[in-house]
């Protein structure tokens, strides 16, 4: 890793992210303070940046590449996996099919200046309070999941543009997502989570200089070294 790390400094080397990190992980699976290592990495880089007096950011892997979404914060949380399956069934389904038109209907009548301030046209919006579904192309995000005691109530939400923005935040290689991965319901343990900011209702909001800004993929695999 220090090697190919070194390489792509030096622009010496072009990689398939995921097809790299792939090829990796299968070297690391036996390794059980790997991912760990990797969280603690990730909770560093967002730390050294704020003490550089920069704004805060989180960095995320998506399949077309690095994203630092801005921001967001990289936040420590002592992630549980809910152990009733059948209540976070209830809760991921039904209440919060229900929950997401009501909240969208909301927002677009009440919030309606905020959401056109971050790009959406007149038509989205009505559309929004008509149908009680987000615009094409967004989706509903729990800032805390829900299989870690988050809820469905409103606070919990917020509107998020799918590609690359949300997808980026589940992506399968953020040390999050695979200590989750490897954790069995019940379990516990600290995660690295990427955390909206909590002053929007929808991500990217260009008014509040929210962007994703694409980063060099040596930033990323960094945290694995």
């Amino acid at each position: 890793m220090s090697e190919v790390l070194r390489l792509l400094r030096e622009n010496k080397l072009r990689v398939n992210l995921k097809g790299f990190l792939g090829h990796f992980f299968k070297t690391k699976s036996d390794d059980p303070t790997f991912i760990s290592n990797a969280n603690e990495k990730l909770l560093s880089w967002h730390a050294e940046r704020l003490e550089r007096g920069l704004p805060p950011a989180a960095l995320v892997y998506h399949r077309t590449g690095v994203r630092a979404l801005h921001g967001f914060t990289v936040e420590r949380v002592s992630y549980m996996r809910k152990l009733d399956r059948q209540q976070y069934k209830f809760e991921r389904e039904k209440e919060f099919k229900a929950v997401r038109s009501a909240w969208i209907r909301e927002i677009g009548t009440k919030q309606a200046t905020e959401l056109e301030a971050a790009g959406f046209s007149q038509v989205d919006i009505a559309r929004m309070v008509e149908t009680g579904k987000p615009p094409l192309g967004y989706e509903v995000h729990h800032r805390m999941p829900l299989d870690d005691g988050g809820t469905n109530a409103y606070d919990n939400l917020i509107l998020m543009r799918n590609d690359v923005e949300h997808r980026a935040v589940h992506g399968y290689y953020n040390p999050g997502e695979q200590r989750i991965k490897r954790m069995s319901y019940g379990e516990d343990g600290d995660v690295a989570l990427p955390m909206p900011p909590v002053d929007t209702i929808v991500y990217p909001n260009i008014a509040k200089g929210y962007i994703s800004e694409p980063m060099a993929n040596v930033k990323f695999l960094e945290i694995f070294e």
